[in-house]
């Protein structure tokens, strides 16, 4: 039986929802855009940076004050102002101050806005990065750790990630320190290790200030002199060098850190450059403090244009908050309100890559209320942000939901025990009610690019929540109902593939998933597919087992259970390998790894 309802409530209600009055005052910031030629990776024929102070009216409007650098041109200061919006739940509109017409797509946290323009339609990939600013009274005190990635001259020649740690001495000294990082320009990429002796820094009160590495120097990791912006808090460290293409970012270590302490739903963006491509997301990560954690990102990337990603990550955290997440490093801090990672590997060292995370916020209303972050995939429960599709089993988390508990049959009724639920004003099919968490499904009409949801509970309606529309977002049910690990495979009798009975190369199983969008012949909402009729989703499907393509034989609703689907696979022969391998599907808008499969 597969179990429809999610695991992860991803916020406490402890806040008021936001808007436009959530963000106001003065902040620093950080804003990295790389034009290419679309075609090409290594080739950036329009890389701007700009940064310096962004100060929002709380109304809608921002103004700036800064110094932008476009090539290899020296910088100039610049003076602009534009629009933002940001809905309830922390998701935020900023006009682009760099590319004229643009909109970053970012995200509201207490320690900082970032974000990225994934919505552009031109070959340009960008990071921002914000963090308020302190009034007066800063004070740099570290140690904090430290991640950076640069493009010298604004080119990939030489371009660089690093991790390192500042710690501060009397009289604007600084304890000596080593990089670790790599750089195009030096061992093919390989990762290396660099001391730093006699760096110097300076802060001023109003939370500006630099610190200098030494002469530049295109051999080393960690050279010359940059910027450093305090946050308000103390908390973040935000930076870059004056007159070219970087971002640097510092995170106060956590204390006795380990695995169990990233426990936390996170807002996140980054920029990476390989080989190639060049992209550039936003989204939101999970961390249950297990050792594995996961992301889901709106994608903009050369050459594949926006789509959605969701998949799993591994990490390891040592005492001070830094560690790794599978090939690249990372840093969590500040009581685990933030964290920064950057892609530094030996097995990867074509890969650059800087990422930023903020916590996201808390959120509570009175009466019936939706939290405008708790509507989840109800199969991977992936983090807010990951949108919904047509005919998708959802998870919608709140308080005041519903008086009590109960359970539909199918076909599932537009109303249950006094609940009913409206996506874009269409009644959606409910399966489950409690007080803090509906099942519902998306109706097949539901078309984007978002949507709006509303839940009524004994005539009383909830907030207004708006979410994102894909044509597909899939999620595969897993074994323990958690969205990742075993997947909710059978073999063709029936029986579960796991461990003790795994699937065999050149075998045909049964995936079932849910978030596959439309069906021919259509259905009506909240009804079953019958054994007699093979409903079949509209979209293409791929599915490929630790990265080799299977063959996909069908693609459409299972019979007997409303809003599910099963894709009827046959595995790849010969497969890579034995033992458990990741399972991932594809569509023509989005990427799930999620689930593995066990096979011998």
């Amino acid at each position: 039986m597969v179990c429809l309802t999610g695991l992860l409530s991803v916020v406490s209600a402890s806040a008021q929802t936001l808007s436009n009055q959530t963000l106001t005052g003065k902040y620093f910031f950080r804003y990295i855009s790389l034009g290419t030629d679309g075609a090409n990776p290594a080739n950036l024929p329009d890389p701007r940076s700009l940064m310096g102070t962004i100060t929002f009216d709380g109304s809608g409007h921002y103004s700036i004050v800064g110094q932008q650098v476009t090539g290899s041109a020296a910088p100039v200061s610049q003076s602009s102002s534009g629009a933002y919006s940001v809905d309830a739940g922390g998701f935020v509109a900023l006009d682009s101050p760099l590319r004229t017409g643009a909109k970053i797509n970012a995200r509201y946290g207490a320690e900082a806005v970032i974000g990225s323009s994934t919505e552009s339609a031109d070959n340009t990939f960008d990071l921002f990065a914000a963090i308020p600013a302190p009034a007066s009274g800063a004070v740099f005190s570290g140690p904090y750790n430290f991640m950076s990635l640069e493009f010298p001259g604004g080119s990939t020649a030489n371009m660089r990630a690093n991790q390192f740690s500042l710690n501060n001495l009397a009289l604007g000294n600084l304890s000596n320190f080593a990089v670790y990082g790599h750089s195009a320009g030096i061992s093919q990429g390989r990762p290396q290790t660099q001391q730093v002796t006699g760096a110097t820094y300076t802060m001023g009160g109003d939370g500006t200030g630099s610190f200098t590495a030494g002469a530049v120097n295109l051999n080393q990791l960690l050279t010359g002199t940059k910027t450093l912006y305090l946050s308000a808090t103390g908390n973040v460290v935000l930076g870059g060098t004056p007159g070219t293409h970087d971002i640097v970012i510092g995170v106060k270590p956590l204390s006795a850190a380990t695995n169990s302490t990233w426990n936390a739903t996170f807002f996140g963006a980054g920029l990476r450059v390989d080989s190639t491509a060049v992209a550039g997301y936003a989204g939101a990560l999970s961390a249950r403090g297990q050792g594995t954690l996961t992301w889901t990102k709106r994608f903009k990337a050369m050459s594949a244009g926006a789509f959605d990603f969701t998949g799993v990550n591994a990490y390891t955290l040592t005492a001070d908050g830094t560690g790794s997440v599978d090939l690249t490093s990372i840093a969590v801090g500040a009581a685990d309100k933030v964290f920064v990672g950057a892609s530094i590997s030996l097995t990867d060292p074509g890969a650059y890559e800087l990422y930023f995370g903020v916590q996201v916020p808390s959120l509570s209303g009175a009466g019936v209320f939706l939290n405008p972050l708790g509507v989840l995939n109800a199969a991977s429960s992936a983090p807010p942000g990951n949108p919904i599709a047509p005919g998708q089993f959802v998870t919608l988390y709140g308080t005041g939901l519903a008086k009590s508990t109960q359970t539909a049959a199918a076909p599932y009724p537009s109303a249950l025990n006094g609940v009913s639920v409206q996506i874009n004003g269409k009644p959606a099919p409910i399966y489950f009610v409690s007080a803090g968490q509906l099942n519902v499904l998306v109706p097949y009409a539901t078309t984007g690019p978002t949507a709006t949801i509303v839940v009524n509970n004994g005539g009383t309606n909830s907030n207004t929540v708006t979410v994102p529309v894909a044509a597909t977002c899939p999620g595969v049910y897993t074994l323990d109902q958690s969205g990742s690990g075993a997947g909710a495979i059978l073999h063709t009798d029936y029986s579960l593939v796991n461990a003790a009975k795994p699937a065999t190369a050149g075998e045909t199983v049964l995936i079932y998933l849910t978030g596959m969008g439309t069906v021919s012949p259509t259905l009506n909402d909240g009804t079953a597919g019958v054994i007699t009729t093979l409903y079949k989703s509209t979209g293409d499907v791929s599915v490929y087992v630790a990265g080799k393509p299977a063959t996909v034989t069908f693609n459409g609703l299972a019979p007997g259970f409303p809003g599910l689907y099963q894709l009827n696979v046959t595995l790849p022969s010969p497969l890579p390998a034995t033992g458990t391998l990741p399972l991932a599907i594809s569509t023509a808008n989005a990427y799930h790894d999620q689930v593995d499969i066990a096979v011998r």
